[in-house]
């Protein structure tokens, strides 16, 4: 699976470089289960099957590394990172809390300015080829609806708790399920924004951060 240049079989875009491309290998690797929770990454072994040299893999691992997919240790090398179910149970409590608080204030203020952004992303989400932008694009949708409750320490700290549960958001919609619900469910919570329907968007919303975790969980105990 060799590598030229920026190009690559895989047919991810030219543009990106080769350690981005690599990056992304490795990822879907962990994510479908090839590369499983505490496999050491044969650093030499993987560069020649890519047909990389070592720097882009080095770049591209510590790039897994600041996502949480790898750890990495002077003496051990690269390590999938394992998955942990107290981990997301805890960061999902915070997320209701924080999240339906955000809805409840947001909502009274929200522009029509605001409804077409989120029009915008559902629009995106339901690309075929959504799966390398999915965290990027479920962080901006509930930015977005939660940008006029006018919190942006909070919305800051959410940003923070968002990026460490990305990496568990893209395990559950590696599977169809998990990505059919996610969206019906966004579809649903933007219909309720475009009704200003305070109530019923904060129910829906407890709901869906509920389920999500309920999906994780269950996977992460199924690998």
């Amino acid at each position: 699976m060799a590598m030229k240049g920026e190009a690559m079989d895989s047919g991810l875009p030219v543009k990106r470089t080769i350690a981005d491309q690599v990056a992304e290998l490795v990822r879907q690797r962990i994510l479908t289960g090839q590369l499983k929770g505490g496999q050491p990454i044969r650093q030499e072994h993987l560069a020649t099957e890519l047909g990389v040299s070592r720097i882009p893999l080095r770049e591209a691992l510590k790039q897994l590394a600041a996502e949480g997919f790898v750890t990495i240790a002077s003496h051990k090398g690269a390590v999938v990172a394992e998955l942990s179910v107290e981990e997301v149970e805890e960061l999902f409590d915070l997320r209701l809390r924080l999240e339906t608080w955000l809805m409840e204030l947001a909502m009274p203020a929200m522009s029509d300015a605001q409804i077409a952004e989120l029009e915008a992303n559902l629009e995106e989400q339901r690309r075929p080829d959504v799966l390398p932008r999915w965290g990027e694009l479920n962080w901006q949708l509930h930015e977005t609806m939660y940008q006029p409750a006018d919190r942006p320490i909070t919305l800051k700290l959410l940003k923070n708790i968002h990026d460490k549960i990305d990496r568990y958001l893209r395990l559950e919609i590696t599977m169809r399920q998990g990505r059919d619900r996610g969206l019906a469910e966004h579809e649903a919570l933007v219909d309720c924004c475009r009704r200003r329907d305070t109530k019923a968007a904060v129910a829906l919303l407890d709901r869906h951060i509920r389920e999500t975790a309920r999906g994780l969980i269950a996977a992460l105990r199924g690998r």
